[in-house]
């Protein structure tokens, strides 16, 4: 079809005698006004002649020329679109490059989207005796009626006038806060971290938990208040991360505190009932939520279970339950990953938020990549660490591009 209009487009645009004729673009700005006349128009053609109709008037030069230019650009498009019709091409090419653009527009659309940052409201609290930058220490500080411990660490290089996020991390079932900060290392990372210590090595909404309903909860706020006037922070940047117990007081967290963290991490979390009781409905936003778990886990079981005479979520009940607090679409798009781990990931959520789960398929109750063997220390029976994948830098890399919006 291309090249019958390119042909009709010459037969009815070259000169009489089938040549197109050349011309400079410039001359049809140079042809002289059209004047009216109340005469019969004359026939602006010439009269024969016997040169074989070269002699033409300047008129009809200089649209001739004009003509030419326009006939072979119309030739050089027709020709471009009909080497590029699908005959001309492989369709399996032109169906990647579909695919390709779409990948491309869906993801310029998300980046031309920029949410505005927001602060916490953490309000100001005693000054902590910290350590020096570069090293760990353990502090305390007064919350209710108990004195609460923690070990903190300062990044190294730690300048006062720069804010820096914070992380929050909560320690499993029977393990202690030096525990988690010695095999997590998280203190290795450019943010100002506290492991926070459990009263009885636990947290609350556990069926063994020694706290009542909201006083950890209370806890995190007074060790973020006392943090706020010790340390220059970035209040749009607070993260909590946890294991088994400690991850299901990151659920609670994420779900009692929306508008204090920017994103949490959960590795193996023990979603009892209490974890997710009275979450506030009307924050306008829920925290980016990175949930990890191994599908050989025999304490907290992949599929749910019960424990300690309380019944605990199934993982995927769990995360279809927070990406629909964060308003995303019920589909989650799944990737292999090295190993055997699958990446869900639930889609179009929340503007600035973002709901991925990791599913080891290689893992037990245990921190994934912990090589001390002394994560999960509320398994009856020793269990399988995937070396699959490293928590440590999975949850540091999903918090760490997350800020409060």
């Amino acid at each position: 079809m291309g090249t019958r209009v390119v042909w009709l487009l010459l037969s009815v645009l070259t000169s009489r005698n089938g040549r197109v004729q050349q011309s400079n673009p410039q001359d049809l700005r140079d042809l002289p006004p059209v004047r009216r006349t109340s005469g019969p128009v004359p026939d602006p053609r010439p009269a024969e002649s016997d040169d074989g109709g070269r002699s033409q008037s300047p008129v009809r030069r200089r649209i001739g020329r004009s003509l030419a230019v326009l006939t072979a650009t119309v030739m050089v498009g027709a020709l471009v679109w009909v080497g590029h019709s699908p005959a001309g091409e492989n369709e399996a090419a032109l169906e990647e490059y579909r695919e390709q653009t779409v990948r491309e527009n869906a993801v310029a659309a998300s980046e031309s989207i920029v949410p505005t940052a927001a602060e916490a409201e953490l309000g100001n609290g005693p000054k902590l005796d910290g350590p020096a930058p570069g090293s760990s220490k353990k502090i305390s500080l007064s919350s209710g009626d108990r004195t609460r411990e923690g070990v903190l660490s300062v990044p190294e290089g730690y300048d006062p006038a720069k804010p820096y996020p914070v992380l929050l991390t909560y320690h499993g079932y029977r393990e202690s806060a030096q525990g988690f900060h010695d095999y997590a290392g998280f203190d290795e990372k450019p943010a100002i971290t506290v492991s926070m210590q459990g009263i009885g090595d636990s947290w609350e909404g556990a069926p063994y938990a020694k706290t009542k309903d909201g006083e950890d909860v209370r806890f995190t706020r007074d060790m973020l208040a006392a943090l706020n006037t010790t340390y220059n922070i970035d209040r749009s940047r607070i993260y909590a991360a946890g294991m088994s117990n400690g991850g299901g007081m990151v659920a609670k967290l994420a779900c009692r505190e929306p508008r204090l963290f920017a994103a949490v991490a959960s590795v193996a979390g023990a979603y009892y009932s209490g974890t997710r009781t009275n979450c506030v409905e009307d924050a306008g936003r829920a925290p980016s939520f990175l949930e990890i778990h191994g599908t050989k886990d025999e304490t907290i079981n992949y599929q749910g279970g019960s424990r300690h005479g309380g019944t605990y979520m199934a993982v995927r009940d769990l995360v279809e339950d927070v990406a629909s607090r964060n308003h995303c679409q019920s589909t989650p798009v799944t990737t292999a990953l090295a190993g055997d781990v699958r990446r869900q990931q639930w889609p179009m959520c929340s503007p600035g938020t973002s709901v991925v789960h990791l599913r080891v398929g290689d893992g037990g109750h245990t921190w994934p990549g912990d090589a001390s063997g002394a994560s999960g220390a509320a398994s009856d029976s020793a269990e399988a660490t995937s070396y699959s994948l490293d928590a440590t830098t999975e949850v540091w890399s999903f918090l760490s591009g997350h800020q409060l919006t």
